[in-house]
Order: C-alpha cells, then structure tokens, then sequence
C-alpha cells in the first residue's frame, strides 16, 4: 500500500492527496511516482542553461540536497522539464523533454519496478506538449500513463 496517491488535473495542472478512509488510497502507486518523478522539481545540472539566465535558481528539492551527503550515489527525485518553459516549440525541445522524462523515470529500472519505460513525447496543439508512459512490469499488466500538457504554454 502507498503512502500517498495523487490525483492529477490536467487542467490545473496540479496534484491532490487522494485519500480513502480511513488510510490513504494505495491502488495508484506507480501513477503517483510518475507523477511526483515529472512534476518535482529536480535540481539543475551545473551546465545546464537556466531559464531565467544565469545565476537564477538551479531549483530542486531540499531533501536531495540532505541526501545526497547521507546516502551517496542516491538519484535525486524530480525532472529537470521546467527547464524548458521558455524554449520554443522545436524537435530538440521535445527531444530534451522524452531525454528528461527518461531521466526522471530511470529509478524505476534501478529499482526493478518496471522492466521497461515506453514514451511516446509529441506536440499536439500549438504550444502544447504531451507524454504518454508506459509502464512494463514484467508478466504483470502494463500500467498506461497520459499527460496531455507538461505545462500549459512554451514562452517563445
């Protein structure tokens, strides 16, 4: 059973406990990873190109910054896609969007709960960029996951 489950919006873009009383709900637990894995902000690579331009904020969770001297070598939680919210609707912004994605899932392979990430990156409308993962578990049913906007507008 999961700690926690989150329920996506797409229209808001935002995340809500889901609770199921008199304990959390466990029956989405992957859903949630995935959502918490895309959607937490991970820290900015030393060389990567800010978007407010440099010396703005890398971002990133506080407790990664803790861990990372406590448990050495553990992946930080979190995607580095807000990194492009001022990129324009290019090939190569989608191509860093599925390269950032796989990043951020690539846990899930380390830890053996998944035993392959399908993505599917396009942009499907003017300034609207969406992802399709799917999760393979082995002989177990393959859990589907769609978010139809990484974020609402790409500033040109």
């Amino acid at each position: 059973m999961a700690d926690i489950e989150i329920k996506w919006s797409p229209e808001l873009m935002a995340g809500d406990d889901l609770l199921s009383p008199p304990d959390l709900s466990g029956a989405h637990e992957l859903v949630s990873a995935v959502a918490i894995s895309l959607f937490t902000h991970r820290t900015a690579l030393d060389d990567d190109p800010l978007p407010g331009g440099p010396g703005s904020s890398r971002r990133g969770w506080w407790a990664d910054h803790e861990a990372a001297e406590l448990y050495p070598g553990a992946p930080p939680i979190g995607s580095r896609l807000w990194l492009l919210s001022r990129e324009k609707q290019t090939e190569e912004t989608r191509l860093r969007a599925e390269d950032y994605i796989r990043e951020a899932l690539a846990w899930m392979l380390d830890e053996r709960l998944a035993t392959e990430i399908e993505l599917d990156v396009a942009w499907f409308a003017p300034e609207r960029l969406g992802a399709a993962v799917t999760i393979y578990r082995g002989p177990q049913k393959s859990i589907a996951v769609r978010f139809e906007q990484l974020w609402d507008r790409i500033e040109s």
